[in-house]
């Protein structure tokens, strides 16, 4: 016999499935604007900073707008997510550089590498920490729709 678990509810997974299709189309518009700079020729820093910066602008709006739902003040969460982005920013020219230029890896791949890496840590800073009232308001509807199915019983 198994023990009664909660399971996540659909409402908590559709937003799980919302982060991960922003952060495929974020990742993919940075990364594709990366891969037509490089080969057009721009340095990899270079080209960097400018597909992580528009990057930034997909994945704020598309977490805050449909990920999150995040109705909090606009100019705080900016704040905290131009951060979480720095730090972001800071470990992908860390180790782009450590790719590119320490091990000799090609510019592409080794930006692809580095978006792994960042996404994560990103990730876990957005949801502990950039959008700390949507977390909350998760958390509520996860328990809300683990607890449907014991209300049928």
């Amino acid at each position: 016999m198994r023990p009664d678990v909660p399971r996540p509810g659909t409402a908590a997974l559709a937003r799980v499935f919302r982060f991960v299709v922003v952060g495929l189309v974020n990742n993919a518009v940075g990364y594709g604007l990366f891969v037509v700079q490089s080969l057009a020729g721009v340095g990899h820093t270079e080209a960097m900073t400018v597909s992580y910066v528009v990057g930034m602008a997909v994945s704020f709006w598309g977490n805050r707008a449909w990920t999150f739902g995040h109705e909090g003040p606009l100019w705080p969460t900016v704040f905290r997510f131009l951060g979480a982005n720095a730090a972001g920013y800071a470990v992908n020219y860390g180790l782009l550089n450590t790719f590119v230029e320490g091990w000799g890896w090609p510019q592409i791949p080794a930006q692809l590498a580095a978006t792994a890496v960042v996404a994560a840590g990103t990730f876990t800073l957005m949801r502990l920490w950039v959008f700390p009232a949507a977390r909350a308001g998760r958390r509520a509807a996860a328990t809300e729709d683990a607890e449907e199915p014991a209300r049928d019983r």
